[in-house]
């Protein structure tokens, strides 16, 4: 019998994966039984919570060996990383300046690179929450900005939460992300409309919702 599991907020497929002695997500993504999940999240490490994936039976290999000879075998896996790529509100780039960043029992203490690019291979067993500091002036012994993180909580653009994420990770405050469209998701949106030269109406319709794809480059 096939199991079947439901996506709670903060999961990832690689995690879900590893729940169930895959190596790898695509164990789960590729399968044929997944057909319709993976039709609906084409990007994989945008999963949303009460999406149900089937997780199927694993299959025993049996492999050839020689004899009097060496056999090598190659085990695939997968890593986790998370990225976070920083700007001004205009676009600019912060180069130069100080990060430190706390998350899955990791410290990073370092500067900013010219792309505004932060990578950090996640482990397998933490918890993926953190907490970001930005030091924006050379002689500031306090962080400028501290940002809490969570990995796994950025839900897909299709739904109302994942646009309410997008824009305040962008700077353009929605508010709480809670799926509901109050005036200050409304206000948010506007925001980032008129920031994109837009159509200002403050609802996310396909061209708001691919903009904010682009823009924040998932």
């Amino acid at each position: 019998m096939t199991l079947q599991h439901t996506v709670s907020q903060g999961e990832t497929l690689l995690r879900i994966a590893r729940q169930y002695g895959f190596r790898t997500s695509n164990g789960l993504y590729l399968h044929p039984l997944n057909a319709e999940f993976r039709s609906l999240r084409p990007d994989p490490n945008q999963i949303y919570p009460g999406d149900v994936i089937a997780i199927p039976a694993k299959v025993e290999k049996f492999m050839p060996l020689k004899t009097d000879s060496k056999n090598s075998f190659m085990v695939r896996d997968e890593k986790e990383f998370f990225r976070l790529k920083l700007a001004y509100e205009n676009g600019e780039q912060i180069t130069g300046k100080r990060i430190v960043l706390n998350i899955a029992g990791q410290t990073i203490d370092t500067v900013i690179a010219e792309d505004g690019l932060i990578e950090v291979e996640l482990t397998e067993n933490e918890t993926l929450t953190g907490q970001v500091d930005l030091y924006l002036n050379d002689e500031d012994t306090t962080p400028t900005k501290s940002f809490a993180i969570q990995v796994g909580h950025l839900d897909p653009i299709e739904t109302l939460s994942g646009v309410q994420g997008r824009c305040n990770l962008l700077g353009f405050d929605c508010g709480k992300v809670d799926g509901i469209n109050g005036s200050k998701t409304q206000t948010g949106v506007k925001a980032f409309q008129l920031a994109q030269q837009l159509q200002v109406d403050g609802i996310a319709g396909p061209i708001t919702k691919r903009r904010l794809v682009d823009v924040y480059g998932a």
